[in-house]
């Protein structure tokens, strides 16, 4: 909502001249007046890069059954959502925090499966879209996972872990993470793994010694700057579904020590079992553990790792 200075006006229209302009052509988006992306979330910093050079970039958000039901309006692009519903359509976030449409849009029904009809609408009109969501308090909505993978906490709250790990890798300094979160808990928690080129290059630039890979996970400034991070992360989410504690572990996640797929998914179940205690530490209230854990390496040789690992709460 702000004016821009006559002088950053202008440094913008010679940038566009020698670099924007070109790079739009390359893209083949020198015509493109209005864009807009759908389906898998794409980061806010991709959505920042392409305005940037000069391409309207929005989202929205919609399905097979009722069209596009939210979107971005010019001048009311918030990067962290799909936009607002437009006129004639309304949105229901049910007790299941799942996304419920009624509009003139939506469709009648399946092809020859009544079932199917009957369980995706209501008796007053509104397809449950099987996602699941929340609406801020400026009338954009957040989409945050299909509702069949959130996670109900102890205290009836429920939470997206995918949401919360693909928004914390969108930064450099995140390599993995799990988020943590049960029935028998009240909060939500995550287990970090930091990409250690870009972390170790921001420590030798601010002169934070270190010695190890382990030594580097533990340092405060290490610890201050990814909370930076979760907390953006918190920003734009309810209280109850924001991370409360977490750990940086001391060794990255390793598909040779089952802990991931091959195709460097989470093994959750394996995971939450291996790190066990540092689990429960986080939860019992701790503000570290020590931890002793054996580590193959990909040679073939075996080692062991014993440090003390910090427990912070994000602030």
């Amino acid at each position: 909502g702000k004016t821009v200075p006559l002088l950053w006006q202008g440094l913008y229209r010679l940038g566009d001249l020698a670099i924007f302009g070109p790079l739009r052509d390359k893209l083949g988006m020198v015509h493109m007046r209005e864009a807009y992306t759908s389906g898998a979330s794409l980061s806010p910093d991709a959505l920042r890069w392409f305005r940037a050079i000069g391409v309207t970039l929005k989202n929205l958000y919609g399905s097979t059954e009722c069209q596009a039901h939210t979107l971005h309006y010019t001048g009311e692009v918030r990067f962290d959502t799909v936009g607002k519903p437009p006129p004639g359509v309304e949105i229901r976030i049910s007790a299941q925090n799942e996304i419920w449409i009624r509009s003139r849009s939506v469709f009648q029904g399946y092809y020859k499966a009544e079932g199917a009809t009957a369980k995706a609408l209501d008796n007053e009109g509104f397809f449950h879209s099987g996602d699941a969501g929340f609406i801020r308090e400026d009338g954009h909505l957040v989409y945050l996972d299909r509702v069949k993978d959130l996670i109900e906490l102890a205290n009836g709250e429920r939470f997206s872990p995918q949401y919360l790990e693909i928004r914390l890798k969108f930064s450099p300094y995140i390599q993995d993470v799990m988020a943590l979160g049960s029935n028998q808990t009240n909060f939500v928690a995550a287990l970090i793994i930091i990409q250690f080129d870009n972390v170790a290059r921001w420590a030798e630039k601010r002169r934070v010694s270190f010695t190890t890979y382990v030594d580097l996970t533990q340092k405060p400034e290490v610890y201050e700057l990814i909370q930076a991070d979760i907390a953006r992360v918190n920003s734009v989410l309810p209280p109850s579904q924001r991370i409360a504690r977490f750990v940086i572990l001391h060794k990255a996640f390793d598909a040779d020590e089952a802990e991931l797929t091959r195709t460097r998914k989470l093994r959750r179940g394996f995971l939450a079992d291996r790190y066990k205690d540092i689990i429960e530490a986080i939860y019992e209230g701790k503000d570290a553990v020590e931890v002793r854990a054996e580590v193959k390496y990909r040679d073939g040789r075996a080692g062991v790792v014993e440090t003390t690992v910090r427990i912070a709460d994000v602030k």
